[in-house]
């Protein structure tokens, strides 16, 4: 009697499917061009600084508060202002009667510039409640600074800060001399503490 010689073929278990490699990681992008003391110096004086609104981008609120803390710390500004309650956004039609505004269209003579600036410097005054520009302080601009964060306004900070740098340069009273000196303290500060 000869065995069965017949073979059962028992199926092996089926291959997972090799798992696709891991994605490299996105390069970063370069890192974003911050603007040196000298810059901020310059901008402070009235030249233009492309740069300088990088301290503010690809941050958040959280972030900027941590920022602002630190130019509390350092005394550059009053360690508590009033925080503006809520308000009603005030008609566009006021902000373009501003005297400051007027100031500002005839200072630019470019129409394009006038435009773009004030266009960013409405964002802050709707956060300010209304309030004029003209009178605002450093803390006024940086309370409107984080509404506009929290509330994710497309806002060009170099734009909007250069609108209000030529505010307070076009003040013919010493306040005006004041808040541009603590504000180049500030953005000094912050870029000492903005990673790049």
């Amino acid at each position: 009697m000869s065995e069965s010689t017949d073979v059962t073929v028992k199926p092996e278990a089926a291959e997972a499917p090799p798992k696709p490699a891991a994605k490299p990681a996105a390069p970063a992008g370069p890192p974003r061009a911050l603007p040196s003391d000298e810059d901020i110096a310059a901008w402070i004086h009235g030249a233009d600084v492309p740069t300088l609104g990088a301290l503010f981008e690809e941050i958040d609120v959280k972030r900027f508060d941590a920022l602002v803390m630190q130019v509390r710390k350092e005394e550059l500004v009053p360690q508590h202002w009033q925080v503006l309650s809520s308000h009603a956004v005030p008609d566009d039609l006021v902000f373009n009667r501003l005297p400051e505004v007027g100031q500002l269209r005839v200072r630019y003579k470019n129409q394009e510039l006038s435009r773009r600036r004030l266009h960013h410097l409405r964002f802050a005054w709707m956060e300010m409640g209304g309030r004029r520009p003209a009178v605002w302080t450093v803390p006024d601009l940086l309370a409107a600074m984080r509404r506009i964060y929290e509330k994710k306004h497309p806002v060009n900070w170099t734009e909007l800060l250069s609108a209000m740098r030529d505010v307070w340069r076009g003040s013919d009273l010493p306040f005006g001399q004041e808040q541009l000196e603590v504000l180049w303290a500030c953005l000094v500060l912050i870029r000492k503490n903005t990673k790049k």
